[in-house]
């Protein structure tokens, strides 16, 4: 007998569905030519003064050794003229989705004046975006994670667009080991940004804590826990909008955001943040970035403009999947966006009145049971899908009514995969 168990859930809003493939490796044999020196003044106006890359070179401010990638800002000398030495750079490359991991071994510390940041951003700002993986200001002891929009997006509760986009909104680690001295204490760490049309999460993981695979060829998010910081797209946010050609960007500035803050937590280091940053070189000896490894990955699914039909295994015709929940969640304010912590729920297998259960650890929006029955001459749900069986009691699959939609279908088959539950066969005797 067959024990077909497959899923369906409508009004999910999922990750992307095909496997990550390494993409772009920007390892330290090529890092130096894979970026560009940015020597223009900070647009964020910090004191600091960015050099090109052969006076980075000469003075030890960038450096590739036994793998790694070092970033420095001068500490030897008093700054003058746009400010402290400093060193940023831009990819020269540009993305529209997919997943980045980091591994770095030595961030700037939490030092009074200093501003560093990991992030990404586009050619017209705000209105392509920016995503802020890493940042924080002077003796900052966790991570700011920030996105930063034009007019009409809002993320975690709060309007991305705010103040012509400086505003931004974000989320803060809670944990002391995601930025500055803390991080560099606990001998780094790793970031991954995984960025798809649904949504943009930020994960964390301290020296010792990452999952198997994330510095693979083809890591897989899904197996993670949950994302430290989860930018959920939606009626309130269309991501593929406000975010679009994103070239990755390292730098240490001073100043601004730092001296805006400078007054509350570094009062007793100087009367204003130019007047320290600019005399006390040697306080910035571990303003510094060593980038262990930087990688890019695509997945070609996380970007399909048409649905896919879901395929598997044969099953006799006639058959019925079910799945009915264990409980009745209270609809939420967009009904795309699945909520956390819910029970898990039931998945049935009905073949001549036999009935397989199978717990199943995902979340859901609908307490309605979604049924795909296989009509004679059908031997999958792939043909069904094909056929415009649909769901039983809905809209045709292979139509586009406004209760399921091609978007609907895209999400149903993201969010299977996303859960790892998309569709499994077992053959029993």
């Amino acid at each position: 007998m067959y024990f077909l168990t497959f899923f369906l859930l409508a009004g999910l809003v999922p990750s992307g569905f095909a496997a990550y493939s390494l993409q772009d490796d920007y390892s330290a044999d090529k890092f130096i030519n894979m970026f560009s020196f940015d020597t223009e003044d900070d647009p964020t106006h910090g004191y600091v003064n960015y050099v090109d890359q052969n006076t980075a070179q000469s003075n030890g401010l960038f450096s590739t050794d036994n793998g790694v990638v070092t970033m420095k800002v001068d500490s030897t000398n008093v700054a003058s003229g746009r400010g402290r030495d400093s060193v940023r750079l831009t990819s020269q490359k540009s993305y529209n989705h997919g997943l980045v991991v980091i591994d770095i071994a030595h961030m700037p510390g939490s030092i009074c004046g200093v501003w560093p940041a990991f992030w990404m951003t586009g050619p017209d700002w705000p209105n392509s975006g920016e995503i802020d993986i890493i940042e924080g200001v002077n003796t900052q002891s966790a991570n700011k994670m920030t996105m930063h929009t034009s007019d009409g997006c809002s993320l975690v509760g709060e309007d991305c667009g705010a103040d012509g986009g400086k505003q931004g909104c974000g989320t803060s680690s809670q944990d002391s080991s995601s930025y500055g001295d803390g991080f560099n204490q606990n001998k780094g760490g790793v970031y991954a940004l995984e960025w798809t049309s649904d949504a943009l999460n930020i994960w964390f993981f301290a020296r010792g804590s990452e999952p198997n695979g994330v510095l693979g060829d083809s890591p897989d998010p899904s197996t993670w826990s949950q994302p430290s910081a989860n930018f959920q797209g939606g009626s309130g946010c269309d991501i593929d909008t406000h975010f679009k050609d994103q070239n990755i960007v390292f730098d240490t500035t001073f100043c601004d955001w730092a001296g805006q803050d400078f007054s509350s937590s570094c009062s007793s280091k100087g009367a204003t943040c130019q007047d320290y940053v600019m005399n006390n070189p040697q306080d910035f000896a571990e303003a510094y970035w060593e980038i262990n490894s930087l990688k890019v990955y695509s997945n070609d699914g996380s970007s399909n403009t048409s649905p896919q039909p879901i395929d598997s295994s044969p099953a006799p015709a006639g058959s019925q999947i079910v799945q009915q929940p264990t409980e009745t969640p209270s609809p939420s304010e967009n009904a795309g966006i699945p909520s956390q912590g819910q029970q898990p729920t039931v998945t049935q297998y009905v073949d001549g009145g036999a009935v397989t259960q199978f717990s199943q650890p995902v979340v859901t929006e609908t307490a309605a049971p979604v049924v795909v029955t296989l009509a004679p001459g059908q031997s999958t749900p792939n043909e069904a899908w094909q056929q415009g069986s649909g769901p039983q009691g809905g809209n045709n699959w292979s139509q586009d009514p406004p209760s399921w939609g091609r978007r609907r279908q895209r999400e149903v088959r993201r969010h299977l995969m996303k859960h790892r539950i998309a569709f499994s066969d077992d053959l029993h005797s």
